[in-house]
């Protein structure tokens, strides 16, 4: 398939392909901070952005090309996921320029895996105030619609027909709906937690007051949903804190399964 093919091709021409894949604001965004040159054509590689390919049929991109206070503005990781479909298996886009918000690492400094694997709650509080979701260090970019129709191109240009991949929270599930996901797996459950945040639900009524991050006016919210799941609050739903979520985005096509019927 695609990735296979195209790893195989000269360094020139696979440095291009996936050159295109990057929006340009993600290049404009790092040199304002003078952190690359003028020069972000593909022969700038070194200084303007990475890719990693891999033998299993992977493809890793970063920009710029190191780290900068601990993060990349823009990562990218694609992999083939068979039966004609790509994987977006990890996407991150950050405002370098942004406050940095540590939930990443705890008090003792252990790394959280974005607050999965433990928490660091004033870190988590702070992010929350300051507007951001749970699972981010600093503000975004706002670059996903100028991305979607890159990946596609990119996707029919090599074989492949859909765009697959596993939301990380809830709020970014409510986002790819609004871009033309649709659900492989935890539709009916997406359904159901959007019922129990509605008035008299269960979860609208565990949006108590009783942790900062399940306040009773965050229940009609996608992001401050988001945050009261990754607290933990779908226990009073059916005991599974977890998500368990996967869709995908049939190229040239646009679903309607929305599920939510809150504020975006």
């Amino acid at each position: 398939m695609g990735l296979m093919r195209l790893a195989a091709q000269q360094r020139e021409t696979v440095v291009e392909t996936y050159r295109r894949l990057i929006p340009q604001r993600a290049f404009e965004a790092v040199q304002q901070m003078d952190l690359i040159g003028d020069d972000v054509s593909a022969g700038a590689e070194g200084r303007a952005f990475r890719i990693i390919t891999q033998p299993t049929h992977e493809a890793h991109l970063r920009v710029p090309a190191r780290r900068v206070g601990g993060d990349f503005a823009f990562s990218l990781d694609l992999e083939e996921a068979g039966a004609g479909q790509l994987r977006l298996s990890f996407i991150v886009i950050n405002d370098l320029a942004a406050p940095r918000y540590d939930i990443d690492v705890d008090a003792a400094g252990n790394l959280t895996l974005l607050g999965t694997a433990g928490r660091n709650l004033d870190a988590e509080l702070a992010a929350m105030h300051a507007g951001l979701g749970p699972c981010q260090v600093r503000k975004g970019l706002r670059m996903f619609a100028e991305l979607l129709p890159r990946l596609e191109s990119f996707a029919q240009q090599h074989g492949y027909v859909a765009i697959v991949l596993e939301p990380l929270t809830y709020h970014n599930a409510v986002m790819y709906e609004n871009y033309g996901f649709a659900y492989v797996r935890g539709h009916k459950r997406m359904q159901m937690i959007d019922a129990a945040f509605s008035p008299g639900g269960a979860l609208h009524q565990a949006m108590d007051g009783s942790t900062p991050f399940r306040q009773p006016q965050a229940a009609g919210d996608a992001r401050g949903r988001s945050w009261a799941i990754h607290d933990g609050v779908l226990e009073h739903l059916d005991g599974d804190t977890h998500l368990n979520m996967e869709m995908v985005k049939v190229v040239g096509q646009m679903a309607k399964q929305h599920t939510f019927t809150g504020t975006w």
